[in-house]
């Protein structure tokens, strides 16, 4: 977790990252062994069941069965700095009790931040650190405890090895005593190889690569487009001292091991900017990729719109997961904004933290190792949470009832409207997923909180057939509906266009701009669709009179209810906020529905 009350400050680190905890007065309880959680465990009168494995599908993370899963619980934070400032590992018990503690919040993942240094035993790590297996055996048999519980695993490099005094900075050390701005080539990809040996086919663990990049606060926010090219590919990156390594680097570190856990990168400013993870995204052979976000109430993006256009595309391609979320107070005003949103989107989140610090600094869930939640902070999150999985992990295994065949309305050249009867549950149903169907081929094109969607981005002139489930709290998945076949209507509007595009401002990072759309035919234009490509590296971030669509460079723009029919001879005009690179060059070919236009 990192406590900047400003992203483009110098940063203000908090306690937590530059300093010991021995000012919080927090006690040291003894850490049970592990034979005796085990025994306590074993001892339970009815055994949980084990973490589901997890793989990517679409847009979302699902079980072996195929059961949506939406990671719900906590940071445990302890792991990245007891053993490199010479203490106990975890600051606190890992035993069976202490899990007991958060299965009563329903807690069904746990984050779990670790420390390169430690894991590999480097020379930097004081004489009173524990050795490198002895750290290593408490981090697995931590991550065993908590999977036998029903709990899945996020594994977090949080704490790196680099010197770095540059913006942002959070400590002036060379060693892995606070957060880093980059991981770095000497042993990050190291630390990954082994960690994804040791966890390799226990699938219930995902692996987030690094805590909080902040390669744009290095180069002094001057170039966005080397940022992001630093953020994957590494290297040597403008304000970092030392050779770099990039996320397609640690997914290669992992993926060369075998191990076919799901992968977790994030963004840019302390991974709270997602604008051009698509883009920049590494590849990964398995498929098995996720997009990590952190959303604290002094970060850039803390509106729902930002969300929307940031975090909303990125969430349609691909499963986000909010790694850490919390707020510098002790209300909860902040993070039920961000949870609500993320309930609508299929968004699952981790809370910093569960440990006793006192909530004075803020965003401390918990009072005592018994789960007493802290005052307003802990209370309004546990209260949520308990809401979103009242069964608690391996509680509910039964899956809502299949919904009724969709019916069809609304039906244009690019988008239709599904209707279909509600399922039922034993529990409570928590949303529907809209599939296309081809042959014995399924993708995920829309979801919704009520029994009525939308599905766009449609050709057409084409015929698709479509289905329904829903789904639970508990990650359960009905039986698929009836199919309903849709055919679109043409949308080919003989006639002509010409496209205007014009900068209206431009302030170094950013820029405003404007799109004239006219219709040169002689008949209207309804439901149009317009597309280009940024040639770059630009990205919008918000659009008025239309709604865009953005893959890497390509864009694809659908009207919005004022600008959705464009008269013979009459013009619709767009406009929008972007982020740009070095250059702002203009695109060169527009389409109106598939059409060239002439460019003016």
């Amino acid at each position: 977790m990192s406590m900047r009350r400003a992203l483009r400050a110098f940063g203000v680190a908090a306690a937590l990252v530059t300093g010991s905890l021995t000012g919080l007065g927090v006690p040291a309880p003894a850490i049970a062994s592990p034979a005796a959680a085990q025994a306590a465990a074993d001892d339970r009168p009815s055994a949980a069941a084990a973490a589901p494995e997890l793989r990517v599908s679409g847009n979302r993370l699902v079980t072996e069965s195929g059961s949506t899963f939406r990671p719900l619980g906590v940071n445990r934070s302890g792991g990245e700095f007891g053993c490199v400032q010479g203490k106990e590992i975890f600051d606190g018990p890992v035993d069976q009790a202490a899990v007991d503690a958060m299965l009563t919040w329903r807690v069904n993942t746990v984050r779990v931040p670790l420390n390169e240094e430690c894991w590999l035993g480097t020379e930097n790590l004081p004489v009173t650190a524990p050795s490198a297996a002895e750290y290593q055996r408490e981090v697995e048999e931590y991550v065993d405890l908590l999977v036998a519980n029903g709990i899945n695993v996020i594994l977090d490099l949080h704490w790196t090895w680099g010197e770095y005094t540059g913006p942002g900075t959070g400590c002036p050390d060379v060693a892995a005593t606070c957060q880093k701005p980059m991981p770095n080539t000497r042993y990050t990809p190291a630390f990954w190889s082994e960690v994804a040996t040791t966890f390799k086919g226990n699938d219930a663990v995902i692996f987030d690569l690094f805590n909080e990049p902040y390669p744009d606060a290095a180069n002094n926010w001057a170039d966005p487009t080397a940022a992001w090219t630093c953020l994957r590919d590494g290297g040597s990156c403008a304000g970092i001292g030392y050779e770099v390594a990039g996320m397609q680097d640690l997914v290669d570190a992992v993926r060369d091991t075998g191990a076919t856990n799901v992968i977790m990168t994030g963004g840019l400013e302390w991974t709270n900017n997602l604008s051009r993870w698509l883009e920049f995204k590494p590849s990964d052979p398995t498929g098995n990729l996720m997009a990590s976000w952190h959303s604290y109430n002094f970060n850039a993006c803390v509106t729902t719109s930002c969300w929307d256009s940031n975090i909303g595309t990125v969430a349609g391609e691909v499963p986000v997961h909010i790694g850490e979320t919390g707020q510098d107070t002790c209300a909860h005003d902040y993070i039920d904004q961000v949870m609500a949103w993320a309930d609508t989107h299929g968004i699952g989140y981790t809370a910093w933290t569960w440990n006793p610090w006192g909530c004075g600094r803020g965003s401390v869930l918990i009072e005592d190792w018994n789960g007493t939640p802290t005052s307003t902070y802990g209370e309004g999150f546990r209260e949520h949470l308990l809401s979103q999985n009242p069964g608690g992990p391996g509680d509910d295994t039964e899956a809502p009832t299949a919904p009724g065949a969709p019916s069809v309305s609304g039906v244009t050249a690019s988008s239709a409207t599904l209707s279909w009867a509600a399922s039922t549950d034993n529990v409570g149903v928590t949303g529907y997923d809209v599939v296309r169907v081809d042959g014995g081929t399924e993708t995920q094109v829309a979801s919704s909180v009520s029994h009525q969607a939308t599905v766009s981005g449609l050709a057409a002139n084409t015929s698709y057939t479509f289905a329904v489930y829903a789904r639970d709290a508990a990650g359960n998945r009905s039986e698929r509906s009836g199919t309903v076949a849709v055919t679109t209507t043409g949308g080919e509007t003989p006639g002509t266009c010409s496209v205007r595009y014009r900068v209206v401002g431009d302030w170094g990072n950013g820029f405003q701009g404007e799109i004239t759309i006219r219709n040169t035919g002689t008949g209207a234009i309804s439901d149009w669709n317009l597309g280009f490509t940024f040639t770059s590296g630009q990205t919008i971030n918000n659009m008025w009179g239309g709604t865009p669509t953005q893959s890497g460079a390509a864009v694809s723009v659908t009207p919005s209810s004022y600008t959705s029919t464009i008269p013979a001879g009459g013009s619709v005009t767009l406009g929008f906020i972007a982020s740009r690179g070095s250059a702002n060059t203009a695109p060169t070919t527009f389409t109106l529905n598939h059409s060239t236009c002439a460019t003016v």
